[in-house]
Parts: C-alpha cells; sequence; structure tokens
C-alpha cells in the first residue's frame, strides 16, 4: 500500500510540474500575469509536497526493509546501520533522481524569491528540466514505450520470469542485497547529496541565460546570476572535494584523484561554471563578455545533464567505480540533452547578432584581457577532459569494445593550460580593470614575481625535485627524420626534461598566485574585507596546486625511499610481511602484529610502524571478502602535518593461487639485516652481509667476479643456527653462475641468484621449505608529502567562494528591494 502511495505521488508530482510550467509560459508571455503566477506556484508548491511524500515513502520503506520492492531489495540490507540505510536512498539511479528532484524543487522556490522580474521565464524553463526528471522515475508503460523507471516497483514486476517468482509470485526476500561495499564510508553520505546540490544549483544560471535571450534583457540578467552561479560552482566543488577525500581514504590506488571518467563528468562543468563566473564579472564591470557568460552558463548545464548520461546510460559501467546500473534510460537521457541545447542553443543563435558589442577590444594589459584569456583557458582545459571521458562514446563509431583513454593523456593536455592559466590568476587581480600602464604593472608585480622565483628556487635546490621529476630519456623512433641528430636530440632532451620543466613552471605559478593574491588581499583587508573572495579563492587553489605537486609529483612506496631514482625498481613497489615479522622498509621498521575484526565483521590487519625519526603507531588497513566474491580493500592513513603514510594490504587469501608461492620453495628478497621466517614457524633466515673472499676450489677457471652472501638460518624447534654462504659468479664471458648450499639434514637448499649493490638487497631462491607461512600480508605504503596542502587549498577556495557569494546575494537583495 505505501508503494502504491509513492507512485501516485510522482505521478501528481509529474503532472503538477507539467502544469506549472505550463502557467509559467504563460505568466511570461503576458504582461498583466498575476493570476498565471499565482497558479503556477501553486502548482510547483503542489510538486514539491508530492515529491516530499514519495521521498518520505520510500525512505520508509527502506527503514522497515520492505524487501518486496525491488528498489529497497537491491541497495538495503538489515545489517546496515542507520546512516547507510538513509544512504541507500541515493544509491541507486531512481532514488538519486528522487533526492534531485527535490533539491530542484527548493532551487526553483529560490529562484521565485531573488529572480524578480526573470521569475516566470527562468521557471518556466526550470519546470521543464523538472519535467524531465521526473520522468525518469515516472514507471509509465504507454504499450511497447516504458517511460522511467519507478522506485516503487515491485520485485516480481522487475524480475517476473525469476523462477521464484513463478513458483510463488508472493515471495518477499528474507534480505537484501546491501550497498556496493566500496559506499560503505561515512563521507559517502554526504558526497552525492552535496554532489546533487551542486548540479540542481546549475539550472538557474542556465535557466536566467534562456531568459534573458527569450526577452532581450542582456545586461541585467548579470546580477540575478552571478550569486547562482557562485553557489553551484561552490556546492559542487565541495562535492568534487568530498568525492576526492572518499577515493583517498576507501580505494587502494592510492590517491584521490584518478581521472576516472564519472570523476571527470562532474568536473568538467565545475571547470565551465567557473569560467562563466569569470564571463560574468567582465561583463559587470566593463561591458564586455556578453556572448561569453551567456554561452557558458547554457553550457554548464548542459554538461551537467551529459554527466548524467555518461553515469546512468551503462556507457561506462566496466570503467568506473562510479557508474550507476542501466535502467534503459538512455533514450531518455539523449532527449533530455537535445531539449536543454537546442533551446539553448536556438535562442543564442537567433538572439547572437542582438547581443550588445563594445566599441572596441579591451587593451591587451588589462584586466578584463586577463580574465578574458583565464576564462578561455578554463573552458579549453574542460573541452580536453570531456574529449577524454566522451573516448568510449566516440569509439564505439569505429570498434565494439572501446577503451577509456589512459591517465597520460590528461596529465599531458592539461598541465601546460594549468600552468598558463594560474599564472594569469595571480597577474588578473594585480592589474586594473580598463588600462594599465607597463610601468605601473611593473612596480605592482615585483614583489610577488621576485618572491616566487625565490620559492622556486628553493623547491628546486632544497628538496628532491630534479631526481623525482626528471625521466630518463627513451630510445627515439619513428622516421628516419624523428632519428636525425637534432631532432632526435630535442627529442630526448623533451622526454628527459619537459614533464620536469612543466611541473617546475606550474610551481613558480602557483606560487606567483599565492603571492600575488595575498598582496591584493593584505591591501583589501584594510579596506573593505567583503570584497577579498576573489583574492582568498585564488589563494586557495595556489595552495591547493602545491600540495598536488607534492603529494603527487614526491609521493615514493616506501621500497623506493632512500633509494636514487635510477635505482628504482618500478615492478617493487610492495612488500611482503608475515605475521610477527619485523622489516626495515625505507627507514621504517614495520611489524605485522595479527588481524582482527571490524564492528562489521571485516578483516583488519595490525601493523605498528616505528618511523625514521623514532614516532610509533599502529595503523588497521581493512581486506575482505564480500557476499559476491570480490576483494575489497579499505588502506589506514597515519595522517600528519608535513605528510601521511597510506597503507593498504593484500593478504595471503588472495594469492591462494598464485605458483610464486609454492610450498616446495620459492623467491626472496632481502636487505642487509632482514630476517625472514620459513615453513609453519620452522626456520628464520638472517642477512647478515656480502663475503668477497670465496675459496677459490669452489671457482671455475674463469671467474670474473664472485660474492658469497652471508646467511645465518636458525631452526627455531632446536634453536641451532648455521651460517650458509651460497655464491653468486660472473664468468668471464659476461654468463651468471650459481652456487647452491644445501643444508641435506634439514632437507633445504638455498641459492643466491642475484644482487643491487646499491641498495644492499639480495634475491634468494628457497628450495625444500615453504617460503610463505600461511599468515603473510603484501603492502602497500605510499609517502604522501604535503597532501594537507590539497584539502586546506580547496577549504581556502571555497571560503573566497562563499565570501563572494554573500557579498552578491547582498548586493542581489539590495536591488530587488529597490524595486
Amino acid at each position: 500500500m505505501a508503494g502504491v502511495l509513492g507512485q501516485l505521488a510522482v505521478l501528481s508530482a509529474f503532472v503538477a510540474c507539467l502544469l506549472a510550467g505550463l502557467a509559467y509560459l504563460q505568466a511570461a508571455r503576458r504582461r498583466e500575469a498575476f493570476d498565471w503566477l499565482r497558479l503556477a506556484r501553486g502548482s510547483w508548491g503542489v510538486m514539491f509536497g508530492a515529491t516530499g511524500v514519495a521521498s518520505a515513502v520510500l525512505l520508509y520503506l527502506i527503514l522497515t526493509h520492505q524487501f518486496q520492492y525491488a528498489y529497497v531489495y537491491q541497495y538495503s540490507s538489515r545489517d546496515l546501520p542507520l546512516h547507510y540505510l538513509i544512504s541507500s536512498f541515493w544509491a541507486g539511479q531512481e532514488g538519486s533522481f528522487l533526492l534531485w528532484i527535490l533539491y530542484t524543487g527548493l532551487i526553483g522556490f529560490g529562484l521565485m524569491r531573488w529572480s524578480g522580474r526573470f521569475e516566470a521565464p527562468a521557471m518556466a524553463v526550470v519546470a521543464l528540466s523538472q519535467a524531465f526528471l521526473l520522468s525518469m522515475i515516472v514507471g509509465l508503460k504507454l504499450g511497447p514505450l516504458a517511460i522511467g523507471s519507478s522506485p516503487f516497483q515491485l520485485l516480481v514486476e522487475r524480475f517476473p520470469d525469476a523462477p521464484i517468482f513463478r513458483q510463488n509470485p508472493a515471495f518477499v526476500p528474507a534480505d537484501g542485497n546491501g550497498l556496493n561495499d566500496l559506499l560503505l564510508n561515512p563521507w559517502m553520505t554526504a558526497h552525492p547529496p552535496t554532489l546533487f546540490v551542486g548540479f540542481a544549483a546549475m539550472v538557474a544560471p542556465f535557466a536566467l541565460a534562456v531568459a534573458a535571450l527569450w526577452q532581450r534583457r542582456y545586461r541585467d540578467w548579470i546580477r540575478v546570476a552571478m550569486p547562482w552561479m557562485l553557489f553551484a560552482v561552490l556546492v559542487l566543488g565541495l562535492g568534487i572535494l568530498l568525492g576526492g577525500y572518499w577515493a583517498y581514504e576507501t580505494l587502494s590506488f592510492g590517491g584521490y584523484w584518478a581521472w576516472d571518467p564519472v570523476e571527470n563528468s562532474s568536473f568538467v562543468p565545475w571547470l565551465t561554471g567557473a569560467a562563466a563566473l569569470h564571463a560574468m564579472l567582465i561583463q559587470k564591470r566593463s561591458g564586455r563578455g556578453y556572448r561569453m557568460a551567456l554561452v557558458l552558463s547554457l553550457i554548464s548545464y548542459v554538461l551537467v545533464i551529459y554527466s548524467t548520461f555518461l553515469t546512468r546510460s551503462g556507457i561506462l559501467g566496466d570503467l568506473s567505480v562510479h557508474s550507476f546500473v542501466d535502467l534503459g534510460l538512455h533514450n531518455q537521457l539523449v532527449v533530455w540533452i537535445a531539449a536543454m541545447a537546442l533551446l539553448g542553443g536556438g535562442l543564442l543563435f537567433v538572439r547572437y547578432r542582438e547581443l550588445p558589442a563594445p566599441a572596441e577590444e579591451p587593451p591587451l594589459l588589462s584586466r578584463e584581457a586577463l580574465i578574458f584569456v583565464g576564462a578561455l583557458l578554463l573552458t579549453v582545459t574542460a573541452l580536453v577532459i570531456l574529449v577524454g571521458t566522451s573516448a568510449p562514446i566516440l569509439g564505439k563509431l569505429f570498434r565494439d569494445n572501446p577503451a577509456s583513454v589512459a591517465t597520460s593523456f590528461y596529465n599531458q593536455w592539461t598541465l601546460p593550460l594549468a600552468v598558463v592559466f594560474t599564472f594569469l590568476m595571480g597577474a588578473a587581480q594585480l592589474i586594473w580593470w580598463h588600462k594599465m600602464d607597463i610601468e605601473m604593472a611593473h612596480r605592482l608585480l615585483l614583489r610577488p614575481l621576485a618572491l616566487s622565483v625565490v620559492a622556486t628556487l628553493a623547491v628546486l635546490l632544497l628538496t628532491p625535485f630534479v631526481e623525482y621529476t626528471v625521466r630518463p630519456p627513451l630510445a627515439v623512433s619513428g622516421s628516419p627524420m624523428a632519428q636525425a641528430g637534432v631532432l632526435g636530440g630535442l627529442t630526448q632532451l623533451w622526454q628527459a626534461y619537459g614533464f620536469s620543466l612543466l611541473l617546475l613552471l606550474l610551481v613558480f605559478a602557483a606560487f606567483f598566485a599565492f603571492f600575488g593574491n595575498l598582496q591584493v588581499l593584505w591591501r583589501i583587508a584594510r579596506g573593505n574585507p567583503r570584497l577579498a573572495g576573489g583574492a582568498l579563492s585564488h589563494i586557495g587553489l595556489g595552495v591547493m596546486l602545491l600540495g598536488v605537486v607534492a603529494s603527487s609529483g614526491f609521493s615514493l612506496p616506501l621500497p623506493h625511499r632512500d633509494v636514487p631514482p635510477a635505482l628504482r625498481d618500478d615492478e617493487r613497489t610492495n612488500f611482503v610481511l608475515v605475521r610477527e615479522e619485523a622489516r626495515r622498509v625505507g627507514g621504517y621498521e614495520v611489524r605485522y602484529e595479527g588481524r582482527g575484526f571490524t564492528p562489521e565483521g571485516h578483516a583488519f590487519y595490525r601493523l605498528s610502524f616505528t618511523a625514521p625519526d623514532g614516532q610509533t603507531f599502529t595503523l588497521k588497513p581493512v581486506a575482505y571478502q564480500n557476499r559476491r566474491g570480490e576483494w575489497i580493500l579499505h588502506p589506514d592513513i597515519k595522517m600528519g602535518f608535513w605528510k601521511d603514510l597510506y597503507v593498504a594490504v593484500s593478504p595471503a587469501e588472495m594469492f591462494e593461487q598464485d605458483s610464486t608461492f609454492s610450498e616446495n620453495g620459492g623467491e626472496l628478497v632481502l636487505a642487509r639485516g632482514d630476517s625472514v621466517v620459513l615453513g609453519r614457524q620452522e626456520f628464520a633466515l638472517r642477512f647478515v652481509g656480502f663475503d668477497t673472499q670465496v675459496d677459490p676450489s669452489l671457482l671455475p677457471d674463469s671467474t670474473a667476479i664472485a660474492v658469497a652472501a652471508v646467511l645465518h638460518l636458525t631452526n627455531l624447534q632446536t634453536q641451532e643456527t648455521r651460517t650458509l654462504r651460497p655464491v653468486y659468479l660472473v664468468r668471464a664471458d659476461r654468463s651468471v653462475q650459481y652456487i647452491q648450499t644445501r643444508v641435506r639434514d634439514w632437507n633445504l637448499a638455498v641459492t643466491f641468484t642475484g644482487m643491487n649493490v646499491s641498495s644492499g638487497e639480495i634475491t634468494l631462491a628457497i628450495e625444500g621449505v615453504e617460503v610463505m607461512p600461511d599468515d603473510w600480508i603484501v603492502v602497500q605504503a605510499y609517502e604522501k608529502p604535503l597532501i594537507n596542502l590539497v584539502w586546506l587549498g580547496f577549504l581556502l577556495m571555497s571560503g573566497g567562494i562563499g565570501l563572494a557569494l554573500v557579498r552578491r546575494a547582498r548586493e542581489l537583495r539590495q536591488i530587488l528591494r529597490r524595486r
């Protein structure tokens, strides 16, 4: 019965929304439109109320475990705590659409109150978009045509051909599938709702831009739209930040941003929204940039819908951990994108010649020119990311199963763009509006430029920047022209130093943005602090970019710590620990103390660390198999002021089929002083050091180099210790030979098969005893220097946007009061 009530509420909301849209359309077309406005507002209120009822019903069904409903069964279960049960509301397509609809309803009430004479035309557009949203969950079937997917559909209706329902149509499962294990994180209770507020808010500037074009009011729409765009950019940015922090805490790839297609699809409208904000500022202050402000405001919401298409159409189902299951909404989403794009684009095309154009272009050395170039670069960056994200769609034109582009594509194309617009972010705040002479610009720019040069040189000289970022040159291949001396040399030079140079320029630009905007902030704070929003947000972005460079460029797996870059083995970024074994890795002493269980019954692995500075701490990364047989790894993080230590583990059970870990033996890599337990607590093996004084009688005549590894082997049952000296030798013809040491009465043999003289590590082949005991783990541990700058920078940037929002909202209220 509750489900029927919810379905009726959705249908009522859909009808009321259509009625509100038609009434607003009539009100926008007539001068005396009070009755139409009253009908429109009332209908919008009915729509919102019905949506609220539908939401309350769905939440009730989830909290009371009504598993006869497909949505409740698929996304909730009895063992979920309350906050995750509430998260189940937006875990699937239908619930997240319903949440979006609720937020859009609130945005509509905001526009009624704070859009003045733009209410009727803008709300007509918002109602149209809301009708498309409601159609996604209306769940109607008109003959062969299915419109939307209802969150109140019964399980037997969703899967009518399932054998269990053929035998017993009244069957109700005892429990549900529950949430995806990756969503069982407190940040996921906040990330999607925040993101959907940003998505919903983007409709306001879009609707106001359409209203401005529709009613030929090209100048005064900016004052109304700017606070809405600030709000949308602020909240969407916070949603992206929460998603990045969730990825950092939950996923095991060791970072906060992986250029995931679904991450990108929310980042792209944020970039165009930020560009639109700057174009609006140009229009407001100098009377230029009308077309850019309108185009970017229109594009930003179309890109929000496009991101919804990517997430929900099933196209990215195998390429992103964030994508939803395809519910057959592909065609509806395409129609929605086309309708919004045609509405905005068509009006822009018709009105384009009417848009005000400046009598002359701004001087190059003026704030509006620099902001215009910066906004253009943000837009180009968004376009690059959009092309990469859309690769699966574009690829389907040529192949059946296209892949997503590599992360190197994004880094290669966005890094140069980021360097330029970050530099402009500092310069534009210092340059005056309209025009400035070179002498005055020189005086204003000199101090932040000098400070930036000093800070960049400090990074270059006092940190391992060069050794971490310079790449070994690759062999030049391709055409004979490419292999020619000069061109080949330049190619190799760029391969080795190009990335490092671009990264260094980004560091310089970020310092310049920081110092330049700090200078502006200091000047503003002494006068009118309410004007400090732009400077504070730019300072935040500069700080964040410095954090990104440090935490990504200087991030190192522990086995590579204190090892020169040229000697690092990219295939050996992890290390193995046996229970109760202490091992020194990268200056840290790490001991695996055993496993325990979280309140949810998931295994965690207790690791005690002693840092190089003597600090001790314990981390408990989680690893378990879910009900579907998938391994879920949740890292644990030791957070510090200067750096984080990020640790994830893979237990032995994940490698049961791996032939590397054989019961008859295997390989070991040990550094000088390392110890390891062999078999089931049978032997302890310790690498003492090297011995170059090898007995000549053991060596062939053609031996050029011979080194023995001195090992202490202890029988843990008898506590007897023996010294072994397996030999690694190189003959005159450069061939390698091993002299094995066999302990016959212990049925064990050791062969010295490789060494790294620089790192002091050796490789041993063990025979006759299990190399890895039952309880062992593979540890993935990274240092993340200055990662706190990423979070601090984003918060400062958000604070600056929030300060600007408060200022623009006050200005709008004053304008509306005068009317």
